[in-house]
C-alpha cells in the first residue's frame, strides 16, 4: 500500500532545518571514499515516507519552512498569473490570493493552464482556484477575489497588507504599475512583475526595501501624461485632439474633464479626486486652458505632478479607488498574440527570481551574497536572454558587459526617485517612534505558547515567600498570587493574530553578522531597551519582551543587596504570565476610559535551556505583543523637549517668573524646583496661557551631531513650520493623560506594580512606561498621544497577598501602594525627581531655560493632579492642537534617537 502524503511536517519534525552545502572533513571515511556527490555532501535527515516536500527540503540552502510561511498575492489570473499560482502551489506556500475581474473565454485555453473547455464563461479567479484545488494544490490556502483592481483598489491594499510578496500580472498601463510599485515600497513587500508577447517575455524583481531600487527609479511616467513638446504638437497629438474635443481657443473645467475621461491616452474615471487634481492643474494656468502648446504642456505637467504626489508611499494605501489615473488604450492580445511557452516561462522565472531572493542569506559584511538580476528578458526565437544578446553585440565591438552595466534587485535606489524618497521619509518619521538601532533575531529551539482560554491564580504562599528570601538567586518577588494559564500546551496551529514569522519558532537576539543573523529565516528588528526588540511583520509592529540581553544571550548579573545573581535579558515564567494576563485586563480598563494600552497580548516564548547558560534551572521566557511603538515619554519625549527649548524659545525670564509665582499662589521671590513643591504637597502652576516668544530652530547642519544624519532632512522640513507656542499646551496634555491613565487603573483596583524585594523598591508607575504614539500608522484606537505598557509586575487588589510584602517596607497595604504610585511614583517623576523611578533619566534643560523647564514641569504636574482628581479639562484636545503638537514631538524625538528606551 502506498504511503499517505504528508504536507505539514515542517513545523514539527523539520522545524528550523535547512540543509547546508558543506563537504565532509578531509580525514573522514566519506571524503576518502571518492568524489561522488554522495561523498561530497553531508546527507539530509532520514526521509519520512510520504513527505511531499522531501526533494525540496534536501536542496542545500532551500528553506522549506520559510517557503511555507509565505502569503502570495497574485494580481491577474491570466496566462501569467495562473502559471505563477500553479508554481507557488507546488512550492507549498501558505496562501495564494488571486485577483482578477475577467471571465474565461475560449481563446484563453491555450495559455491559461488551470481551466478547461467546460470553464468558458466562468470567472477567471474561480476557474483558477478550482483548477488548483482539483489537481495542483498540495497544502496552500487558495483565495479567489473577483474585483476590478483599479476601481476597488482598497481591496487590493488590504490583501497586500496580509501578504509577503506581490506578483503583478495585470496589464493596465504605466500608472497601474506605478501604483503597485508604490504600495509595495510603502509596505516593504517584494514585487515581481512579468509580461509576455509574441516570442518574448520579461520579468522584473524588486525587494521593496526602502534603500533598494524600485520599478520607477529609472523609468518615468511622463509619456503617459504627454509632458513634452513633441507629444503635444505632433499631428494627432494632444493639442490636435483637444482642439477637436473643445472646438474653441480655450477650455474650461467641463471641457477638460470631458477630454480626460474620453481621450484614448487618458481615459480617467470621473470622481472627486480627478476633480481636485484637475482644478489645481487649471489653476496653474490661470483657471482656463488656452489651446496653445506651451499652456497645454504647463497644464499637463501640473496635472502629472499633483497626481503622482497622491500616489506616493504614505498616500497610496489611503485610496479606495484608482479610477482617476490615466489608463491609455493599448493593443489587445489579439493584435500581438500570446501562447503558452512565453506565459509559462515568464511565470516560472518570476517565481524563481523571488525564491532565490527569499532563500538567499540576508547580508554578509554589507554585500548581498546572491545578486539577483533586476530584470530578465528572453527571446524564445533568438534562443538567448536580452542580457546575453547585449553582451554578444558589445563583444563584437570589442567591449565587455561588466557589473556596473548590469542592474540587480538589491542595487541602491536612485537619489532622484520620488517613490523611494517618499518611502524613506515615511521610514525616517516612523523610526522616531519605534527606534533606529537594528538588531538581528534568529529562530531558536523552544516552544511557542498562545493565549490560554482561561486563567486562574495560584495559592502557594511558600512559593512567593521563597522568591523573596532565596539566598543565591534574585527574581522579581511580586506580592501577589501568580497567574496560571489553564491547559497551556505548546501551540501547533497559529491563530490569525500570530504572524507565522513570529509563531513558528521562538526568536532571540543574536550578534549582527553572525551566521544565524544572515540566515534567510532571520528577521531584522529594532532594539527596545536592553532586553527586548520590536519587529515589523505585514505592516504591524510586534514587541518581543525578553528576547535576549542586547545580543549576548542571557548572561548572569549580581543584582541583589546580598550578592544574589539574576538572569539578564529574559522574562521569568511568573512575570511573563503576569504581563500577558494583566496587559489584557489593563487594555479593557483603559479602552472604557477612552485611553490606549500600547500592547496587545499574543502569548509568550519558552527558550529551551542550553548547556552554556548560567542558572539553567531558571526558565527563560519572552512575552509577545502587538505594539503601538517604543519612544518613551520620559527619556525620549520630555528629554527631547528639554533639549529643544533653547532652539525654539527665547528665555523670557520675567514673564515666566511672574506666571509661575502667580500660578503657585506664592509671593516669594525665590522659585522652588517643581519636585521640591511636590514633595511638600504644594500646588504647581498651570502656565498654558503664557504667550511664548518663539524662534525658528537652526538648521540640522548647525546642530550636528545633535541631529543624526538620518533625521536631518526631517528636521529641516519641520523647522520651517513648527509652532513653539504650543509647547505648554503639549506639556499639559501629557500630564493630563498620565493622570487619566493612573486614575483609570486605580479605580479598577489595579496597581501598575509597586513593592520592595531584595533588589530594592520597584515602581512601574512612571513616565517611561508610556510610549508616544506616532501619527504614521502607529496610533491606537483613542485620540491620545500616549499609550501605557509594561505590566509585568502589575496586580489587582483581588490577587494581592499582604503576607508576601517585605516586613521592612512602608508599602504595607494595597492602599499604601496606590498612594505611593500617585504621589512618589508618577507625580514625582513628572516633577523631575528620579527618587521613585526604576527607569527614567530625567534630563535637565540648559541653564538658560531653567525657568521654561520649571513652567513645563509645573504644568505637567498641575494637569496630572487635575486629571487624577477627575476635574474638567480646561485645555481640551482639538485636531489643530494635535496636528501642531506632532511637529514639536517629532523635533524633540530627533534629539533623543541615541537614547536606549
Amino acid at each position: 500500500m502506498a504511503e499517505a502524503a504528508h504536507t505539514e511536517l515542517t513545523t514539527t519534525r523539520y522545524r528550523g532545518f535547512v540543509r547546508k552545502d558543506e563537504e565532509w572533513p578531509e580525514d573522514s571515511e566519506q571524503y576518502k571514499a571518492g568524489c561522488d556527490i554522495e561523498n561530497r555532501k553531508r546527507p539530509p535527515p532520514d526521509e519520512v515516507p510520504g513527505d511531499v516536500f522531501d526533494r525540496q527540503r534536501v536542496i542545500p540552502g532551500f528553506d522549506q519552512g520559510l517557503m511555507e510561511r509565505q502569503d502570495c498575492l497574485v494580481l491577474g489570473a491570466g496566462g501569467i498569473g495562473q502559471n505563477v499560482a500553479l508554481t507557488l502551489a507546488r512550492l507549498g506556500v501558505r496562501r495564494i490570493t488571486l485577483v482578477d475581474n475577467d471571465l474565461y473565454v475560449a481563446s484563453n485555453l491555450t495559455r491559461q493552464c488551470l481551466g478547461s473547455i467546460r470553464d468558458v464563461g466562468k470567472r477567471k479567479v474561480d476557474v483558477a482556484k478550482a483548477g488548483l484545488e482539483s489537481s495542483h494544490n498540495l497544502r496552500s490556502e487558495i483565495v479567489a477575489v473577483h474585483c476590478d483592481a483599479i476601481l476597488e483598489w482598497g481591496t487590493v491594499v488590504e490583501l497586500a497588507r496580509q501578504s509577503t510578496v506581490v506578483f503583478n500580472a495585470i496589464d493596465s498601463g504605466v500608472m497601474w504599475d506605478f501604483c503597485v510599485n508604490s504600495l509595495c515600497k510603502e509596505l516593504g513587500l517584494p514585487l515581481c512583475a512579468g509580461q509576455s508577447f509574441g516570442w518574448k517575455f520579461m520579468t522584473e524583481l524588486y525587494t521593496g526595501k526602502v534603500d533598494e531600487v524600485c520599478a520607477f527609479c529609472y523609468d518615468s511616467v511622463s509619456s503617459t501624461f504627454a509632458t513634452n513638446e513633441k507629444a503635444i504638437t505632433r499631428p494627432g497629438g494632444v493639442l490636435d485632439r483637444l482642439q477637436v474635443s473643445c472646438a474653441g481657443s480655450c477650455a474650461g473645467v467641463e471641457e477638460v474633464r470631458r477630454f480626460l475621461t474620453s481621450d484614448r491616452q487618458f481615459r480617467c474615471h470621473e470622481g472627486q479626486l480627478l476633480n481636485e487634481i484637475l482644478a489645481g492643474a487649471l489653476q496653474s494656468v490661470g483657471g482656463q486652458l488656452m489651446l496653445e502648446w506651451s499652456k497645454v504642456l504647463q497644464f499637463l505637467q501640473a496635472f502629472q505632478q499633483d497626481m503622482v504626489t497622491r500616489l506616493l508611499p504614505g498616500q497610496i494605501s489611503k485610496l479606495h479607488s484608482l479610477g482617476f489615473i490615466p489608463q491609455p488604450k493599448h493593443a489587445e492580445t489579439r493584435f500581438v498574440g500570446s501562447w503558452v511557452c512565453p506565459c509559462l516561462s515568464c511565470a516560472v522565472t518570476m517565481v524563481s527570481q523571488w525564491s532565490g531572493l527569499l532563500t538567499a542569506p540576508q547580508v554578509e559584511e554589507g554585500v548581498p551574497e546572491t545578486l539577483m538580476p533586476q530584470s530578465i528578458t528572453f527571446n524564445l526565437d533568438a534562443g538567448m536572454t536580452g542580457e546575453e544578446q547585449l553582451g554578444y553585440e558589445l563583444g563584437v565591438l570589442g567591449m565587455t558587459l561588466d557589473r556596473q552595466e548590469r542592474r540587480f534587485c538589491r542595487d541602491a535606489s536612485a537619489g532622484s526617485c520620488r517613490v523611494c524618497a517618499a518611502a524613506r521619509r515615511r521610514r525616517t518619521e516612523e523610526a522616531l517612534f519605534v527606534g533606529a538601532k537594528e538588531v538581528a533575531l534568529a529562530p531558536v529551539q523552544g516552544e511557542v505558547y498562545q493565549l490560554p482560554q482561561s486563567w486562574s491564580c495560584s495559592s502557594d504562599l511558600s512559593e512567593l515567600l521563597a522568591r523573596r528570601s532565596h539566598p543565591t538567586v534574585a527574581v522579581p518577588a511580586l506580592p501577589a498570587w501568580d497567574w496560571r494559564p489553564e491547559n497551556l500546551v505548546p501551540s501547533r496551529k497559529p491563530t490569525e493574530e500570530w504572524p507565522l514569522e513570529l509563531w513558528t519558532m521562538p526568536l532571540m537576539k543574536v550578534p549582527q553578522r553572525s551566521s544565524s543573523s544572515t540566515a534567510p529565516s532571520a528577521l531584522r528588528g529594532l532594539a527596545s531597551g536592553v532586553r527586548s526588540a520590536l519587529v515589523k511583520v505585514k505592516g504591524q509592529w510586534f514587541r518581543l519582551k525578553g528576547c535576549g540581553n542586547r545580543d549576548e544571550g542571557f548572561p548572569m548579573a549580581k543584582v541583589g543587596n546580598k550578592g544574589e545573581a539574576s538572569i539578564r535579558g529574559s522574562c521569568f515564567k511568573h512575570t511573563a504570565y503576569t504581563e500577558v494576563r494583566m496587559n489584557d485586563l489593563v487594555a479593557e480598563v483603559l479602552q472604557k476610559a477612552g485611553l490606549d494600552c500600547a500592547n496587545q497580548s499574543l502569548g509568550c516564548y519558552w527558550y529551551r535551556p542550553e548547556p552554556s547558560w548560567p542558572l539553567p534551572e531558571i526558565d527563560r521566557y519572552c512575552g509577545v505583543f502587538q505594539t503601538s511603538g517604543n519612544a518613551r515619554l520620559g527619556d525620549h519625549l520630555i528629554g527631547g523637549i528639554l533639549a529643544l527649548l533653547p532652539h525654539v524659545l527665547e528665555p523670557m525670564e520675567k514673564e515666566l517668573t511672574q506666571c509661575i509665582l502667580r500660578g503657585r499662589g506664592s509671593d516669594e521671590s525665590e522659585l522652588l524646583e517643581t519636585c521640591d513643591l511636590v514633595s511638600c504637597a504644594l500646588p504647581t502652576a498651570d502656565c498654558v496661557d503664557v504667550a511664548l516668544d518663539g524662534r525658528q530652530p537652526p538648521s540640522s547642519s548647525e546642530l550636528e551631531p545633535a541631529v543624526p544624519q538620518a533625521f536631518q532632512g526631517l528636521w529641516d522640513d519641520l523647522r520651517e513650520k513648527v509652532e513653539a507656542s504650543s509647547l505648554l499646551w503639549l506639556a499639559w496634555r501629557l500630564g493630563w493623560e498620565c493622570g487619566e491613565t493612573l486614575r483609570a487603573l486605580h479605580d479598577a483596583e489595579i496597581s501598575w506594580g509597586t513593592y520592595a524585594d531584595s533588589m530594592g523598591i520597584h515602581c512601574n508607575a512612571h513616565i517611561n512606561n508610556f510610549v508616544v504614539k506616532g501619527p504614521c500608522g502607529l496610533s491606537g484606537g483613542a485620540k491620545t498621544f500616549l499609550a501605557a505598557l509594561d505590566f509585568d509586575m502589575a496586580f489587582t487588589r483581588q490577587n494581592f497577598v499582604p503576607e508576601a510584602l517585605s516586613q521592612s517596607s512602608f508599602l504595607d497595604s494595597f492602599d499604601a501602594i496606590l498612594a505611593f504610585e500617585e504621589s512618589m511614583g508618577m507625580k514625582m517623576v513628572l516633577a523631575g525627581s528620579d527618587f521613585a523611578s526604576t527607569g527614567v533619566a530625567n534630563a535637565k534643560a540648559p541653564e538658560s531655560h531653567r525657568l521654561m523647564e520649571m513652567a513645563l514641569r509645573d504644568t505637567m504636574v498641575a494637569a496630572y493632579t487635575a486629571a487624577l482628581e477627575k476635574q474638567t479639562d480646561p485645555h481640551p484636545l482639538t485636531e489643530e492642537r494635535q496636528r501642531v503638537s506632532y511637529d514639536l514631538i517629532k523635533l524633540a524625538l530627533c534629539l533623543t534617537t541615541h537614547v536606549e528606551g
